[in-house]
């Protein structure tokens, strides 16, 4: 489909309000991350939609055969996914319960498996996976190895210190600064080309400093030694709200940020599997349609970012 989506919108201050009703999952250092588990996890807490048997026909007949889709994942990135407790290994989050209602919708059951993140495309290209749900952007690189089932329009925040003391307000004050990043993301790769626009036209350019996890990155800025860190507004709310009980962390909005950093988030789907991404295309549709996607985002407080098409390849990040 080429047709551009149709998108909700909520204001975004409503979220953040939501949000403090969330603050149980805590935000501790991620937990080992083997290269796909086996974690299944159970059910979530709202109604799973009824199995539609026209849709279960359009499945693969390996996924048929076996009874489940195989999702990598890593965890924690809140509220996409996480722990219903700290330290704990029951699933909970975004994707974790449109995995389940997806399943249950094309009549099969969904594994969540911890991966690690560079791992997750690699997983699904070696068929030690099926699909990746973890709040991934859809990107024109990552769309070189998979097809992108869209399924959220996240805006971009800057997460800074209590109190803004660097005093940001947009994506040019980022000149000249050290900004926090997870490796191997989108966010790192749009730093880097930020950088390089501003080398260009004269200006100090944005120093990346990576780290594997999210955490290391918030413990980055509460140290001083990276003054923000860019994050879709979706986990950046969650981590201001939940981060030392709110004391730590706020969120600054831009226009620039968004149109800088901003995007579709989607369901990596293996190039090789049509018949999969055509299945899970039309199962999210139908959960688009009966109300059921709207309210897994609403439980996680970002009806915000909320499509109403679920369109393929649209991500431009």
């Amino acid at each position: 489909m080429t047709a551009a989506p149709k998108r909700r919108r909520w204001a975004f201050p409503s979220v953040v309000a939501i949000l403090l009703l969330l603050s149980g999952c805590a935000l501790a250092s991620d937990p080992p991350a083997p290269e796909v588990g086996g974690q299944t996890g159970a059910a979530p807490t709202s109604a799973m939609p009824a199995a539609d048997p026209a849709l279960a026909g359009l499945l693969p007949e390996r996924i048929t055969s076996a009874g489940v889709i195989r999702v990598a994942s890593n965890i924690p990135y809140p509220p996409w996914e996480m722990y219903t407790t700290d330290g704990g290994q029951q699933p909970t989050g975004i994707d974790y319960d449109l995995s389940q209602a997806l399943a249950a919708k094309l009549g099969v059951r969904a594994t969540f498996d911890q991966t690690a993140f560079d791992s997750m495309i690699p997983a699904v290209m070696a068929g030690k996976a099926d699909i990746v749900m973890a709040g991934l952007f859809d990107t024109p690189t990552r769309r070189e190895s998979l097809n992108f089932l869209d399924y959220a329009e996240d805006g971009y925040s800057l997460l800074v210190a209590k109190g803004n003391p660097e005093g940001l307000k947009d994506v040019t004050d980022l000149s000249g600064k050290t900004v926090a990043a997870q490796s191997s993301t989108s966010e790192e790769a749009a730093i880097r080309r930020l950088s390089e626009r501003f080398q260009s036209q004269g200006k100090p350019g944005v120093t990346a400093l990576s780290f594997p996890g999210d955490s290391e990155a918030f413990l980055a800025i509460k140290s001083g030694k990276a003054v923000a860190r860019v994050q879709a507004n979706s986990a950046a709310a969650y981590a201001a709200k939940t981060f030392e009980d709110g004391q730590t962390f706020e969120l600054v909005n831009a226009p620039s940020i968004t149109a800088e950093f901003g995007g579709m988030e989607g369901i990596g789907v293996p190039k090789s599997e049509p018949e999969l991404l055509t299945a899970l295309q039309k199962a999210l549709q139908s959960l688009m349609d009966d109300g059921t996607y709207l309210q897994i985002l609403t439980k996680y407080g970002v009806e915000s970012i909320a499509l109403d098409q679920a369109e393929i390849n649209q991500g431009t990040v």
